[in-house]
This record gives structure tokens, C-alpha cells and sequence, in this order.
């Protein structure tokens, strides 16, 4: 079978999914070495794989099989996986940039892909690596999250792999991390991720109030220029206001606009991954389905082919395509009885 090296904060769960699936994992650090009692092999690998410089998936490039094959994994495995492909046929190594993060040389009959880790891919990789090493629930998240978050995790699994009560690390954990978390009166961006991978501020948004319990967050935002509301088609002004109501972990979001004395204009239902919360804002990857609510009533689905062309594209999966429609059902179902 290929072989692969794999490194970076997803190292442990990929390695662990990947020799399920019979790769040869070479090149591998000590740590791995140890958690798997692999032997050190020092051939060349088949394929690459290496963190995104934004920590919310990898990079891959090598032979075009193994490529393949490495996606076929992922895709059966993780219901949400963004996979983006990258090809070349040119005679010479050549450098290139993938939805805005730079690739590996990629030479004469290999390829790249630039693969997304959304929540729920996530959540499947920490199952995974819980498998063979001490794991806190969110750990691929936390990872994600940089520095101080990803610091104090690894403080916090130390204490798990020591014998330490998981109830009391993760208390611990929870209460080191909290500071590093927006709160209500915070300015925070929201990360809309389009599944081509490029990436787009909806704009700094303000925290108006935040239920912990609930996990529910409302936002407010100002507009400043003039211009339309998309899909609404309804008139934008100046000193309009937008009020956004979120759920972490829910496939959607709701966007009400109002004119600067309140009147209401409709409102844009996002349907999405589920919603991470980061230290700078919320961050999801955008479906292509959204649903306009207008002032009478009036309901409607756009964009519902974009989807399915993604699943065509290979990009997504047609589970999750089928997870999103059912998501939408249930939507304008809830709507139209309002």
C-alpha cells in the first residue's frame, strides 16, 4: 500500500484512520512512533500531508492514487470533510496556492488537495485519536485556536496521561481558556468560509448578549454604505442595522435587517457547517443554500443547485448534501407555520 508521512496538530487521528486503511506511515516523528510502536522508516513517502497555516485542515500532495485514495477515506469518514483538488500536468516542480493558502512543490504526475476540516470532522478526528492517546473532548478545535488555547490543552491532556481525574482537567481547562473568549460588548469577525476555500469577513460585529447555557450568541452590526441585500433584492441604506442570532454546533444562522428607525426589511437564513466559536469570532463554511424571509411573509430557498454542484464537483459528500436538504425541509417547514 502507499505510504505517507503525516505531520502537524491532526497527526495522531490521520495516522491512526490512515493505518485502518492499510498506508505505511514513514518519516514519523518520535511521538508516533511511540503511540502506534511503529517501526522508523525512512523511505520516501507517497504522499504528504501537513497542517494549513490557519490550523482548520491539511494540505496533501503526492501520487495521484494515493491522493485518491486518501480521499476516498476522508469522504467516507467525516461527514462534513471540504476537499479541494488541485492538478498538474507541467513538466517542472511548480509552487501554487490552493483557496489562498500556498501547496508543497507538486512535480510531473502527482497531485494536491487542500482538504477542510469543518466541526463534525473534527469531533470524528478527536474519536480517533482518543483511541491511542489521553484526549479532551474538542481537542482538533482547541488545537485550532492557536497558541494560548492549544498550550493550555496540552498542559491539560499531560495531567489526563498522569492518572488526573478527566472531570477536574477539563474544569481546569474550561477556566484557563475563558479569557482567551469574546463576551458580551466584544467586537468579533464572522468567517464566512465558501467552499471554493475562499474566505470572507461579513464585517466586525458587535455581542449584544451571550447564553452559555444555551450556547446561543446575538450579534448587531451597522451598515455604512448604501447598496441591496442580496437574494432579498430589498434596497441597503446607510445606519441600517443587522441583528444576528447564532447557535454553536447549528447548521444555520438568521440575519434580521432592520432601517436605521427600526423598520423591519426581511431577513437571510445561512445554511452552513456547524458554528465554531474562535477567540476572534465565529467561523463556519457556507453550504450555498439560504432561505429569504420577507416583511409579508413570503419564503424563499435559493441556490439549492449550488449544493448539489458542489456534491457533483467532488468538494462535498452526498451525505452531507442529504443532511443539508433535510436541515432546509425542516426550516421552511417551521417558517411556513408561523
Amino acid at each position: 500500500m502507499a505510504t505517507v508521512r503525516v505531520r502537524g496538530i491532526y497527526s495522531t487521528a490521520l495516522t491512526k484512520l490512515l493505518l485502518d486503511h492499510n498506508f505505511t506511515i514513514v518519516k514519523s516523528s518520535a511521538t508516533i512512533n511511540e503511540r502506534f510502536r511503529l517501526e522508523e522508516l525512512d523511505e520516501p513517502p507517497d504522499l504528504d500531508v501537513y497542517d494549513r497555516s490557519d490550523l482548520q485542515g491539511v494540505q496533501v500532495c503526492g501520487k495521484v492514487e494515493s491522493i485518491n485514495a486518501f480521499k476516498s477515506i476522508l469522504q467516507s469518514n467525516l461527514d462534513d470533510v471540504v476537499v479541494r483538488e488541485w492538478h498538474t500536468a507541467a513538466p517542472h516542480p511548480l509552487a501554487g496556492v490552493l483557496g489562498g493558502k500556498r501547496i508543497n512543490l507538486v512535480k510531473e504526475g502527482e497531485s494536491a488537495i487542500d482538504v477542510e476540516f469543518p466541526a463534525l470532522s473534527k469531533k470524528k478526528l478527536d474519536e480517533l485519536r482518543s483511541t491511542v492517546a489521553p484526549t479532551l473532548d474538542g481537542h482538533h478545535y482547541y488545537k485550532a485556536c492557536g497558541e494560548m488555547v492549544s498550550s493550555a490543552l496540552d498542559m491539560a491532556e499531560k495531567m489526563l496521561e498522569k492518572g488526573c481525574s478527566r472531570v477536574d482537567v477539563e474544569h481546569l481547562f474550561k477556566q484557563t481558556i475563558e479569557a482567551n473568549y469574546p463576551r458580551v460588548g466584544s467586537l468579533i469577525d464572522i468567517e464566512h468560509v465558501k467552499l471554493d476555500g475562499q474566505v470572507f469577513n461579513l464585517g466586525k460585529a458587535s455581542i449584544e448578549a451571550f447564553n452559555h447555557n444555551k450556547s446561543f450568541i446575538q450579534l448587531s452590526r451597522v451598515f455604512k454604505t448604501a447598496g441591496v441585500y442580496d437574494g432579498l433584492k430589498t434596497r441597503k441604506a446607510p445606519d441600517d442595522y443587522a441583528v444576528t442570532e447564532v447557535k454553536l454546533g447549528e447548521w444555520h444562522y438568521k440575519t434580521q435587517y432592520f432601517s436605521k428607525n427600526g423598520r423591519y426589511k426581511g431577513a437571510y437564513i445561512n445554511l452552513n457547517t456547524p458554528i465554531e466559536l474562535y477567540p476572534y469570532g465565529i467561523r463556519y463554511v457556507d453550504l450555498e443554500v439560504d432561505v429569504c424571509v420577507w416583511p409579508n411573509g413570503r419564503v424563499r430557498v435559493l441556490d439549492e443547485k449550488k449544493l448539489e454542484d458542489a456534491a457533483t464537483e467532488g468538494l462535498i459528500t452526498r451525505k452531507l448534501v442529504k443532511s443539508v436538504k433535510k436541515k432546509l425541509r425542516e426550516l421552511v417547514k417551521e417558517l411556513s407555520y408561523r
